[in-house]
């Protein structure tokens, strides 16, 4: 088990009840690289999100308040959630920061084991990756608010209320905190990208050739007991490893906070993973080492190129010929 785990779980939490706390090191203690950056990532992210989910609230503020009450909001709801774009400019958000960090991380992390070796090229498959979750993640999160407001739209017009008493609510912000969502959604997203890039580091590096899950959350009184189970798991780092679920399901992420896992194994989830490494190609010389990573790169690339087209046939309805 992790001897850092308390206390990275301990600052995290302190993080996002905004609390003194040590982020920063903490996040280095438990092998997360460019720690500094990290944080200030996370922050930036946060204004960048707190800015955004604000503007929603104030367009169904607007929106509401145009009309003459709220039978009226309600008929024409549909119209308004349609008008709502927050997803794009979360999606640009996201994906421009994806964009940005994974390949100083992946560089960061590929130096951890191979210092000579740096990632000026990012596989095929982490870049859809990048682009695909951050249009996903948008819509997720903007129809989380709509779900939210448009409950509170319904209990107000049960209770009786007015167009001036559902706009107030959206004002004094009785639906949630967009502050404290964006916290913990930038903090979220900035860990997936560290593990992201990781993962795009093992890929690349041909000195690992396996890869470890390393369970962080001993200090809690209610860990995650199945991933508890999974520290010191061991798989190819190419494979999937194995996580039964707590919802009796099977998954199979290649990383912690791989967007294929449900939210109830995914958020909050502080876990990391690791290369094992092979000493004996550590000792080739570095122009092997950098032509083995090209390799590991083409190979990569080959096999995502495989997948996608196997995921667009069957998409289709056509059958793969035996």
């Amino acid at each position: 088990m992790c001897q850092y785990c308390g206390p990275l779980l301990k600052a995290i939490d302190a993080y996002l009840a905004k609390a003194n706390n040590d982020l920063t090191d903490s996040l280095k203690s438990a092998g997360f690289v460019k720690p500094k950056d990290t944080v200030k990532e996370i922050e930036s992210l946060e204004d960048e999100i707190t800015e955004a989910l604000e503007d929603e609230v104030t367009y169904y503020r607007k929106k509401a308040s145009k009309t003459v009450d709220l039978k009226a909001l309600k008929k024409i709801w549909p119209e308004i959630v349609e008008g709502d774009t927050t997803d794009r400019t979360l999606a640009k958000l996201f994906a421009e920061d994806f964009e940005k960090n994974i390949p100083k991380l992946a560089t960061a992390y590929i130096k951890q084991v191979d210092p000579q070796l740096t990632v000026s090229t990012i596989t095929a498959r982490t870049t859809a990756w990048a682009s695909d979750w951050s249009g996903k993640l948008a819509e997720l999160m903007k129809l989380d608010t709509q779900t939210e407001i448009e409950k509170l739209l319904t209990d107000t017009l049960k209770e009786g209320k007015s167009v001036a008493d559902f706009t107030q609510a959206l004002i004094d912000g009785e639906i949630r905190s967009e502050r404290y969502r964006a916290r913990s959604a930038a903090l979220t997203e900035t860990l997936r990208a560290h593990s992201v890039a990781q993962q795009e580091a093992i890929t690349q590096n041909p000195a690992v050739e396996s890869k470890e899950w390393v369970h962080t959350g001993e200090y809690r009184n209610s860990p995650r007991e199945n991933h508890v189970a999974m520290n010191g798991v061991i798989v190819p780092k190419d494979e999937p490893f194995t996580l039964e679920g707590a919802d009796g399901e099977t998954y199979y992420p290649m990383y912690p906070r791989d967007p294929s896992l449900p939210p109830g194994e995914s958020v909050n989830c502080h876990c990391i993973h690791r290369g094992i490494v092979n000493e004996d190609i550590l000792g080739l010389s570095l122009e092997e080492r950098k032509r083995l990573q090209q390799e590991a790169i083409d190979a990569d690339d080959g096999a995502w190129e495989k997948e996608l087209d196997a995921q667009n046939k069957a998409r289709a309805g056509i059958e793969e010929e035996p």
